[in-house]
């Protein structure tokens, strides 16, 4: 017999913004939730390697298209501020704020247990179900489940399954840059042409600023930095800037010691760019406040579902009938060979500047109970390049959680036979952006 304090209904495996996400929606549908993070924090990569910036989440009429969960997360994002795009102020979070945010969220569930400090090191597997994980760390347990949820970043729980998975891109498996941010306080923005520090027109001024400063320095110097430019992001309040403008390539996460000696490397190339920079006179007095302790990783496992959603899909902005989430960021690719400027190498989407992500990008093939709640759904290399980022990703993660909700309190043995109509039914009564037909359910909202 199971040990009853060691039985959910759902098990979550990483605690960043699609699990969170995933555990808040199925914690809301009164289910017995288990939310498991190897870390001893939650928040994932959007808390321990900020880039500031609330990636887009409106179509090209300025229409939202993530109106769920995501607008709770980032409520300062949805007001649209400025007359023209120059002076509209840039969408930015605070990662201190957004930890908090997660924390007061949870706790608002008494259906939902966090563990930290754990990590899933075995899988049971039976008839293509999985029946319990083992866990290590700071609890010494075995956890049974009814159905289980991928929410970490590189499929690591669908892969200790024994699910099918790809990685990189398909002529020779190289991922995206990985990347060390920072964040740059001391600035003296009285010597800024745009004086509007969050404004729109100030992140560009000081990309054309700064580009001379740091290219000269790669010229001078030995740097292993690919990158082509500097993205600085400004805080909410206009006191700090969030640095995304570190590059590495060839870090696979999958494979052990490939992140920690990245993040070396990364580290390197913060002091290198904070150093050149400061030749600029409103940056001479400037000092790093923060380096994110978590190696900004842009991929990891793709794990196969009953869908794999493609880049021509995003590009064609295309629909599906098992419509359970949209995304409108671009197709952005940070080049593995670091010839291209990520921006040159994003391509827009076209009108209505969203696409459809389908129920079964998210059912991990050959298994009956296992949903993919984070980056690392049903998808190809270029699709993953839009649909990484945490405006798609929460989406992702609501509907995974709902869904899984949905098949419990259905006392469904397999996570297809809940249908898109439910999901979506339940998505739009929460507030969620969806498109296509609803079915009303039994399963009470709360």
């Amino acid at each position: 017999m199971n040990d009853l304090t060691n039985d959910f209904d759902i098990v979550i495996v990483g605690a960043g913004i699609g699990g969170i996400c995933a555990a808040l929606a199925a914690s809301r549908l009164h289910s017995k939730v288990l939310l498991i993070e190897k870390m001893s924090e939650i928040g994932g990569t959007g808390v321990h390697a900020a880039i500031a910036l609330v990636c887009k989440f409106r179509d090209h009429d300025g229409r939202c298209v993530n109106t769920g969960i995501h607008k709770e997360l980032f409520p300062q994002a949805y007001q649209n501020t400025g007359l023209t795009f120059d002076e509209e102020t840039v969408s930015s979070y605070d990662e201190q704020e957004l930890k908090e945010t997660y924390h007061r969220l949870i706790q608002k569930e008494k259906n939902l247990t966090v563990w930290t400090d754990c990590e899933v090191d075995a899988v049971q597997v039976e008839d293509g179900n999985i029946r319990s994980v083992t866990i290590t760390g700071s609890k010494q347990t075995r956890v049974f489940g009814r159905v289980f949820l991928d929410g970490t970043a590189d499929g690591n729980l669908s892969a200790l399954a024994g699910a099918e998975f790809q990685k990189g891109r398909e002529k020779d498996g190289k991922m995206q840059m990985a990347t060390v941010t920072f964040k740059l306080t001391g600035f003296d923005p009285s010597l800024f042409k745009v004086k509007d520090v969050t404004s729109w027109g100030c992140f560009f001024w000081l990309e054309e600023t700064l580009k001379p400063y740091y290219m000269a320095m790669k010229q001078r110097t030995n740097s292993t930095n690919m990158r082509q430019g500097v993205l600085a992001f400004p805080y909410p309040d206009g006191k700090a800037f969030l640095f995304n403008s570190t590059a590495v390539n060839d870090v696979d996460p999958t494979i052990p010691g490939s992140v920690e000696s990245a993040f070396e490397i990364g580290k390197v190339q913060v002091y290198e760019l904070v150093e050149a920079i400061r030749e600029h006179p409103a940056f001479r007095d400037a000092k790093i406040e923060t380096i994110f302790t978590k190696l900004g990783v842009r991929e990891g496992r793709r794990v196969v579902g009953d869908y794999m959603l493609t880049g021509e899909d995003c590009l064609q902005v295309r629909k599906f009938e098992d419509m359970v989430a949209a995304c409108a960021y671009d197709v952005d690719v940070h080049d593995p060979d670091g010839e291209k400027n990520h921006q040159e190498y994003m391509t827009i989407l076209p009108s209505p500047g969203y696409y459809h992500i389908p129920y079964r990008s998210l059912i991990a093939k050959g298994f009956g109970n296992l949903l993919l709640s984070s980056r690392c759904i049903s998808g190809t290399f270029e699709a993953h390049a839009s649909y990484r980022v945490m405006s798609g990703i929460s989406a992702i993660g609501e509907a995974a959680g709902t869904a899984a909700a949905v098949t419990v309190k259905s006392g469904f043995s397999d996570v297809r036979m809940v249908s898109a109509d439910e999901i979506r039914y339940i998505l739009q009564t929460r507030g969620q952006f969806v498109e296509g037909p609803v079915k009303e359910t039994h399963v009470l909202v709360k």
